[in-house]
């Protein structure tokens, strides 16, 4: 079943597929990615046997409105014009970018809309799965909320942090994790360039290893915007010291156009460090109402800028995350559905 060639060829012949397993039947089925072959492979094994599914969604696996898919789209087509080598290179990213995902989008949200129907459950890892998907899924999606937690080593960690960390210093955190497009990594680095006019001393620290071509690639980025020597970028660190320099940062940047919950934006409110992020389903529905966090809608980078130079003036001291579930209540409610899930069978 882990090979893709039967898988994918299943999609224009799905009569040839042929699984071996080794049990005569199964009382249910259960895939945990939304990635589209476990997604199809999982629904091939239920109908097989019989058997009910369930699918737990950890991203949303189609967008519902055509304006996120874009604004998604738009954040990769500026990192290529920025990122690329070569007028050429960046043209004919641009051109291939944009006829590959609007067909995927198109063609994605027909097939994910087709198969997961076929599901006796399907699982969200968070409300802002079933929002994302659009209101047709809003009751066929059961979500945890959210299904996500931070264990008791990382908040006796951050604790310990919190209460060594007496002072701010002078830099802000991008947190977007993973320096790409649709986590709004370019758009973190012009903002910052507008804001570093206004605190010249100010740095951008980034954080987590990051490959040497795509490193050379962002530094060149960094010269084109005039602030390479205002960006610091770490390298691999570990984690009780990447929140360490969170816990040190005035300001999180966070303008990332993909979440189901975000640990980032969590840990950097567990830590006393303010943010500013995208109106984005998961960002307002979890940390729209806590003290510290500023939402401006996509790509609305003056607001972002202006939010931001707001919050370094103010020099917030009321910080304060969401009251979430621990991961052994998430667990039980896993354990729960899944319960259901064999009922189902049973009945």
């Amino acid at each position: 079943m882990s090979k893709a060639f039967p898988v994918n060829l299943a999609l224009a012949i799905p009569s040839i597929v042929r699984l071996r397993v080794n049990a005569v039947h199964y009382d249910a089925v259960v895939v945990l990615h939304e990635n589209w072959d476990p997604v199809y492979s999982g629904r091939v094994l239920a109908e097989f046997f019989s058997a009910p599914s369930m699918v737990l969604l950890q991203s949303p696996p189609l967008y519902g409105s055509r304006k996120r898919f874009f604004n998604i789209l738009k954040a990769l087509l500026l990192w290529r014009k920025l990122v690329g080598n070569t007028p050429i290179e960046k043209s004919l990213f641009e051109a291939e970018a944009i006829i590959r995902n609007i067909g995927e989008y198109y063609l994605s949200k027909l097939r994910y809309e087709k198969v997961l129907r076929k599901y006796s459950i399907i699982l969200g890892v968070s409300k802002a799965i079933a929002v994302e998907m659009g209101c047709g899924w809003l009751d066929k999606v059961i979500c945890l909320d959210p299904g996500v937690s931070l264990d008791e080593e990382d908040l006796k960690a951050i604790k310990s942090i919190r209460r060594r960390v007496r002072e701010k210093e002078n830099y802000i955190v991008f947190g977007g994790g993973r320096l790409s497009a649709e986590k709004g990594f370019i758009e973190a680095l012009i903002s910052f360039k507008l804001i570093s006019k206004h605190f010249p001393e100010l740095k951008l620290v980034i954080t987590g290893r990051i490959a040497p071509e795509r490193l050379l690639r962002i530094k060149r980025v960094c010269r084109k915007l005039g602030i390479e020597n205002k960006v610091v970028f770490t390298e691999f660190v570990p984690r009780d010291k990447r929140l360490e320099i969170i816990a040190k940062a005035r300001l999180m940047l966070y303008p990332s156009h993909t979440d189901s919950f975000s640990y980032a934006v969590l840990e950097s409110l567990h830590l006393g460090t303010p943010i500013v992020a995208y109106r984005i389903p998961a960002i307002e529905i979890y940390y729209g109402k806590c003290s510290g966090v500023e939402l401006v809608e996509e790509w609305d980078l003056e607001a972002l800028t202006v939010k931001a130079i707001d919050l370094l003036d103010k020099k917030v001291e009321t910080v304060e995350p969401p009251k979430i579930k621990s991961w052994k209540e998430i667990m039980s409610e896993e354990v729960e559905t899944i319960s259901k899930l064999i009922l189902k069978q049973q009945i």
